[in-house]
């Protein structure tokens, strides 16, 4: 099962087509469109949590997840109000996308990592219930300008997310530490002189293949993202080896 995550930065139709030409089964996308503008073809399923606005025109801007028709389902412990994680189960599976955004006059006030622990804590329950991947835009890096003693940065959240056995998967793959990551996934106002590493997926399980794509301003001042996981739980199988152990030659990570 392929599973991407990309913050795509505007939501015109083109980087739509764009993402489903990748053809994964889930699309984590930040920053897309409601479905009605989003017009997804018959045999995909979108769920959306956003805001409408106007800049010269209406907009809509939120975050989506997208699906294949009929492999899951969004469950009935969704919470709406958080701004923005949205469950999505598929099978035995539980794929949190998260975008944790300020929203004015709801969490304008927060900090981004208080936004994600809150995300987190929220949906921690279901950790252990399934197996998991967390991920999306987290909006937050090593020594975060507005980090806190009270919340601190995404380092943080690393260890609440480590405290439930999920564990980001570049950091596994690469050997990097946090805040030492030698790719980033976002450039500042499309600056390369400007990079930040903010697009994370934390797992439970073994993951078969993981890659970051190379960066097109075109397509967003972000960096997509993607991990192929087995569909079910894999009782008794050895093929699936611990992260370290399986072949970094997959790995694509140039910018």
């Amino acid at each position: 099962m392929k599973v991407v995550s990309y913050n795509i930065h505007d939501s015109y139709a083109w980087k739509i087509e764009r993402l489903l030409g990748l053809n994964a089964d889930i699309l984590v996308v930040p920053e897309i469109t409601c479905p009605e503008d989003a017009r997804l073809p018959g045999e995909y399923e979108m769920k959306w949590n956003g805001i409408s606005y106007y800049w010269k025109f209406r907009r809509w801007k939120g975050l989506g997840v997208i699906w294949r028709r009929g492999i899951g389902y969004i469950p009935d412990w969704y919470n709406p109000s958080l701004y923005y994680a949205i469950p999505l189960i598929v099978g035995d599976l539980l794929i949190l996308a998260i975008w944790p955004t300020k929203r004015k006059g709801v969490t304008d006030n927060k900090l981004y990592p208080q936004i994600a622990q809150e995300i987190i804590g929220e949906y921690a329950p279901y950790f252990m219930q399934y197996r998991t991947v967390v991920i999306g835009d987290f909006n937050c890096y090593v020594n975060q300008v507005d980090s806190s003693e009270q919340f601190g940065d995404i380092r943080r959240i690393d260890a609440m997310l480590s405290s439930y056995g999920l564990h980001s998967v570049y950091h596994e793959w690469t050997g990097e530490r946090l805040g030492e990551e030698t790719c980033p996934t976002y450039f500042h106002h499309f600056e390369p002189q400007h990079p930040f590493f903010l697009d994370y997926a934390y797992t439970n399980i073994p993951v078969q293949s993981f890659q970051l794509f190379p960066w097109d301003s075109e397509m967003s001042d972000h960096v997509g993202m993607e991990l192929v996981i087995s569909k079910t739980k894999a009782a008794g199988r050895s093929d699936l080896l611990p992260l370290n152990h399986i072949s970094t030659q997959i790995l694509n990570l140039q910018i």
